[in-house]
């Protein structure tokens, strides 16, 4: 399977921990960060303004690998 996603490590201002962005196809879809632990990370979705279909294998695949990164 080709990676269709990008995954960006930052450290914005308002978060405490680092955070993972994910971009998927060119689009950047959101955030994995774990300001409530590790074991209760979150997804946080970026306002979308037009309808956006995502290959889910290629979602998942970029979900898992987020939490990865955060977990090193």
């Amino acid at each position: 399977m080709s990676k269709d996603f990008q995954l960006i490590i930052g450290s914005p201002i308002d978060y405490e921990y680092l955070v993972v962005y994910i971009e998927v196809n060119g689009e950047d879809i959101g955030l994995v960060h774990m300001e409530n632990g590790k074991d209760k990370m979150e997804f946080e979705f970026f306002k979308i303004e037009e309808k956006l279909s995502i290959d889910l294998n290629s979602l998942i695949e970029a979900l898992i690998e987020a939490k990865k990164e955060l977990l090193k």
